[in-house]
């Protein structure tokens, strides 16, 4: 499998990139803007377990970079069967005080981003009979305070993914999308630091601990999976239980009265 990972360096990016790898990818194109040292490190690790590795420094934010991608991908690689659009911000803010800037900058890099990636690859995919993930969040299968721009950027990107998967049904192309929910990664490191607050976080979901970048790597694995080769259109909420859990803090428990 030749495989494209866009956020590569960290968290749920570099889990995915190592998962592939043991499951035996033969070639990746791992992209990233930031923490490139930790980006080279990687690929050097995968390289020893003897995989072709290709590094990319992009800016999702730019129109033109996800194509730039995806031509050195399959240049690098001779062609791409799966692209893991992983790469995303959040900046959390009160909708009536959020920027014009802030926000476009937000869709531009979670969802434009994504929707350049899987166009560029579409010929590649379309000919490999390939799949896409792309990772939204829990945050776009329901409203998260005080996330801004994130939610209903997150939400835009399960639409899109459905409606690759509609459109490029006919030509072979799988399209889904992994929705974590809480994730100790780097992005939520300054939360999960303070002990009683990792504690509160762990205690209101069903199996009662956060998730590790690794659990979040083993779903997309699957979907790029032959062992997936049904499923399509599909968004897979991994939360441990988290969104479905609502109506369990709901104090009170209704009951008919005796006698009806």
């Amino acid at each position: 499998m030749r495989v494209v990972i866009t956020g590569a360096s960290r968290g749920i990016g570099r889990a995915t990139a190592v998962k592939l790898v043991a499951d035996g990818a033969q070639a990746l194109t791992l992209c990233d803007v930031a923490y490139l040292d930790e980006l080279e490190a990687l690929a050097r690790e995968l390289r020893g377990a003897r995989c072709k590795v290709k590094t990319v420094r992009a800016d999702m934010a730019k129109p033109k970079e996800p194509a730039k991608v995806i031509d050195a991908a399959a240049k690098a690689m001779g062609g791409i069967d799966a692209i893991v659009g992983n790469a995303g911000i959040t900046s959390p803010a009160k909708l009536v005080d959020l920027e014009v800037k802030a926000w476009d900058r937000l869709f531009n890099i979670n969802l434009r981003a994504n929707w350049l990636l899987a166009k560029a690859a579409h010929p590649h995919l379309a000919k490999s009979k390939g799949a896409i993930v792309m990772v939204s969040s829990m945050s776009g299968v329901m409203p998260q305070l005080p996330t801004g721009a994130y939610s209903p950027a997150k939400a835009a990107l399960i639409m899109l993914t459905e409606m690759m998967a509609m459109e490029w049904a006919p030509d072979g192309i799988r399209a889904n999308a992994v929705c974590p929910g809480f994730v100790h990664t780097s992005m939520t490191e300054a939360i999960y630091s303070q002990p009683k607050l990792a504690k509160a976080r762990a205690g209101i979901v069903p199996l009662g601990r956060i998730a590790k970048p690794g659990d979040i790597a083993d779903v997309i694995a699957f979907l790029l999976s032959p062992a997936a080769s049904y499923i399509t259109a599909q968004s897979l909420v991994v939360d441990g239980g988290l969104t479905r859990s609502i109506l369990n803090h709901a104090p009170g428990v209704a009951a008919t009265p005796k006698g009806k």
